[in-house]
C-alpha cells in the first residue's frame, strides 16, 4: 500500500502541475472508484491532496487558496 500512496501523491504534483483544481481529486468521486476499505480510501485521497498541495506551494500558483495568517509582506525584508 505505501507504494499506492507514493503514487497517488505524484499524481497530486503532476495533476496540479496540469492545472487541476483541488477538487478535482479523483478519489472524491466514489461512483467512478468504488469504495471497500474506508480507511485505505482516505489514505489515498489525502495522498493525491497532499502532492497537490506541494506542488501547488512549490509553483507559487496565482490561484492558490491562501489558508493561514501570515500575509505575503510578512515575508518581505525592507532595507
Amino acid at each position: 500500500m505505501f507504494e499506492n500512496l507514493l503514487e497517488m501523491q505524484e499524481r497530486g504534483v503532476r495533476d496540479r502541475a496540469l492545472g487541476r483544481r483541488l477538487a478535482d481529486n479523483p478519489m472524491s468521486k466514489p461512483d467512478v472508484l468504488p469504495i471497500t476499505d474506508l480507511q485505505e480510501w482516505y489514505s489515498m485521497f489525502d495522498a493525491w491532496r497532499f502532492g497537490w498541495s506541494i506542488e501547488d506551494a512549490m509553483a507559487g500558483h496565482a490561484d492558490a487558496p491562501r489558508h493561514g495568517r501570515a500575509s505575503p509582506r510578512a515575508y518581505t525584508r525592507t532595507v
